[in-house]
Order: structure tokens, then C-alpha cells, then sequence
């Protein structure tokens, strides 16, 4: 079976690694292909320890959203950072289990590790750090879907939200969005939430989805990262009207904690999405030059078709590279995520992943594309 996963992983060429490829020693070299996990290993700390040896690299997390920063080999070792204390683990086969040896600030405790083969699904885990030729291989063998009934309809709250309407007034929204098409509107309120606020990976607003609150943070000048601008823009365009949801675009690996959300807007001047990216003030168009949605970019992006950036798209007014932006989303394009609830707050979510595999999630999972992706009724 071993033989067989590491052929599986030549034929997937799926690299990976949490921060950083490593190169492995021979004591590293000689343990299989698969999970590692223990428990109870931190003093005050019985989150679980899991490890994949990859074959090629290791990943290694703590706890469901916890990965190990740094991850690295040190002289036969493995060395991370968590929580900012750095700890060094090695690793060797006992009788009935892998023994651990972690050292930690000068302290050695004993970590008892059990071992599980990966199924064939696991293997996409072990795409992290993929090159972008082979995310384009997985997003190439993993196009299959199939109706399944498990996407709820669209719930859309439109018009001002009366606990957001002062937020609005003071911004003077109304001056910026009122007496536009649709199409007019979602460009005007892109370009004015990206003048307004830079990008910022490293400052979130945790409390809730509301655009107003999310706004209000933002206005502390700290930045705001992908989600909550998708999520400040989406809902801005709804009170304007506009049919707008925050999508969040995955990778194939669920260990990768570095995902992005755009905006996915309903023209019905057009009667079609249209793809609104908050973090790069970026619509795209296709060869024609007509604008596409969020699900139109996984396939143009497989079939190599050319795309182009509309000409005010910049990062926190630096310029924006359409080939960089191409590759990243390649990465990002495997699954998605999407609200059926958009009004003042945003639930009931819904996965889309491709037929064939499988994620832990507490939303719902569909493989059924085009119910994803329809479209919202027209108004009357």
C-alpha cells in the first residue's frame, strides 16, 4: 500500500509543506507515507498533534485550525513554532506506536504517535504547496459534478437595513450608488469601498457579518482582510438593490488555512453574475470583453483561455499582475463556499466540491454545480 501511495503521489506531482518545503534526512526519509497523531503532548494542552509526512515535505497542525508555523527539518527533527514557542520534535518507530521525543524550552517530554495510511482523497491534502502546473492538474481531473438537491434557494434582504442606515448616511453612500444601472452601481461601490480601505491579511473583524460593523472596524484605519471586504461590499450592493454575495474561493487542501473571498453580484440588466474581487478592485472580462462571473473563472483558467483585468484594478494602489492573480486563483478555484441567507447577516452555507471527494465541514456539501450557481429570479 505504501508503494502504491507514493506512486499515487508521483502521478498527482503534489507537493506541499505548511511554510516551508523541507528536505528529508535519512532518519526522516525511512518513516511512512501518512498521518501522525497524538495527544496531551503541551503541558496545559491536550489539543491533538496530527502530522502528514508527505513523502516529499511535512504539514502539521494542532487542534482543526491550527497549523504549525515554520515547520521544518532541523538535524533529524522537526522544528515549529506555536503559539511563538518553538518546540523540536523527532521521531522514531517503537513496538506498537511511533515514539516522539519534543523538546521544548529545555524541558523533553515523550509523545506517543499513532500512524494511519491516507485514503486516496487524503492525497489532495498533500497539495499545499503545489506548483501552479499541478493545482492546474487537479483542477483538471476533478471537474465532475452531479445534481443532488442540496442547495438551498436564495434568501435576499434588500434596501437599507435600517441598524446600517447611519453608518451608510455618514459615508454618504448615496451620493456614490444612487441613480446608477446595476452594472454602474457595482462598479462605483467597488471602487469606493478600494479607495476607502486597503487590503490586509493580518486584520479581521471577528464579531458579526453586518456590513455596518465590519465598516465601523474598518474605519480604525487597521485595514481589512479578504472576508470582511467581500463581505462589507456584498452588502453595501444590497442596500443599494443589488443581488450580492460574499463566495469564498478554496484549495483542495483542507489544511491550508489561506483561502480567498470575492463577490459574486446578479445584474439584472444583464441577467448574469458578474465577479467583483474587493481586495484587488478587479472585475474580469472574457476574450469578447464581456464581464464573468466567479464560476466562469474556474473554467477559463483550465481551458488556458485569455482573460482580461479592468483598468482600475491595483493592490492598495500598487499595480495589479493579471498572470500572478491567474496562478493564485488556480490554487483557489478547486472548491467554493457561499451563503443561501444574504441580508443582515449571512448563513446557511453551502460547499461546492467536485463528485469524488470529500471535506469535514459543518455547512452543507453539494457536488451540484449548477444549482450553486444559478442565478436569482429576475424581479418582476
Amino acid at each position: 500500500m505504501l508503494k502504491t501511495i507514493k506512486i499515487m503521489l508521483g502521478l498527482l506531482c503534489l507537493l506541499s509543506g505548511c511554510a516551508a518545503k523541507t528536505t528529508i534526512s535519512d532518519s526522516l526519509e525511512s518513516l511512512p507515507v501518512g498521518f501522525y497523531e497524538g495527544a496531551g503532548f503541551l503541558v496545559d494542552h491536550d489539543r491533538r498533534l496530527v502530522l502528514i509526512n508527505t513523502g516529499q515535505g511535512w504539514l502539521g497542525q494542532i487542534g482543526v485550525q491550527s497549523p504549525l508555523q515554520w515547520l521544518e527539518e532541523e538535524d533529524g527533527g522537526l522544528r515549529f513554532t506555536y503559539e511563538n514557542e518553538v518546540f523540536t520534535l523527532t521521531i522514531e518507530q517503537g513496538k506498537e506506536s511511533y515514539q516522539g521525543s519534543l523538546d521544548h524550552g529545555g524541558q523533553t517530554s515523550s509523545v506517543a504517535l499513532v500512524w494511519s495510511e491516507p485514503e486516496a482523497n487524503d492525497l489532495l491534502n498533500f497539495s499545499l504547496n503545489a506548483s501552479t502546473q499541478e493545482r492546474m492538474e487537479l483542477l483538471v481531473k476533478y471537474q465532475e459534478y452531479a445534481p443532488d438537491g442540496n442547495v438551498p434557494a436564495y434568501q435576499f434582504d434588500l434596501g437599507k437595513d435600517p441598524q446600517a442606515s447611519a453608518w451608510l448616511d455618514q459615508h454618504q453612500l448615496d451620493e456614490v450608488l444612487s441613480g446608477k444601472t446595476d452594472v454602474e452601481l457595482m462598479k462605483a461601490g467597488l471602487s469606493w469601498v478600494c479607495g476607502e480601505y486597503d487590503h490586509s491579511s493580518y486584520s479581521q473583524y471577528y464579531g458579526d457579518n453586518s456590513l455596518d460593523s465590519v465598516g465601523v472596524y474598518g474605519d480604525t484605519g487597521k485595514g481589512l482582510n479578504c472576508n470582511n471586504l467581500s463581505v462589507l461590499l456584498s452588502g453595501i450592493l444590497r442596500s443599494y438593490g443589488v443581488k450580492a454575495v460574499p463566495v469564498w474561493c478554496l484549495s483542495a487542501s483542507q489544511w491550508d488555512q489561506e483561502c480567498h473571498v470575492v463577490v459574486q453580484a446578479y445584474s439584472e440588466q444583464l441577467d448574469q453574475w458578474i465577479f467583483l474581487d474587493p481586495t484587488y478592485n478587479l472585475m474580469l472580462m472574457d476574450e469578447q470583453g464581456n464581464y464573468i462571473g466567479v464560476e466562469a473563472l474556474r473554467s477559463a483558467l483550465i481551458e488556458g483561455r485569455p482573460l482580461t483585468a479592468n483598468p482600475e484594478a491595483n493592490y492598495n494602489g500598487e499595480a495589479f499582475v493579471l498572470d500572478d492573480y491567474r496562478d493564485y486563483m488556480t490554487k483557489n478555484t478547486f472548491r467554493f463556499k457561499r451563503p443561501a441567507v444574504c441580508g443582515r447577516e449571512i448563513s446557511d452555507f453551502v460547499y461546492l466540491i467536485p463528485v469524488n471527494t470529500q471535506f469535514s465541514t459543518s455547512g452543507l456539501l453539494s457536488t451540484d454545480w449548477d444549482a450553486f450557481w444559478a442565478t436569482p429570479e429576475k424581479d418582476a
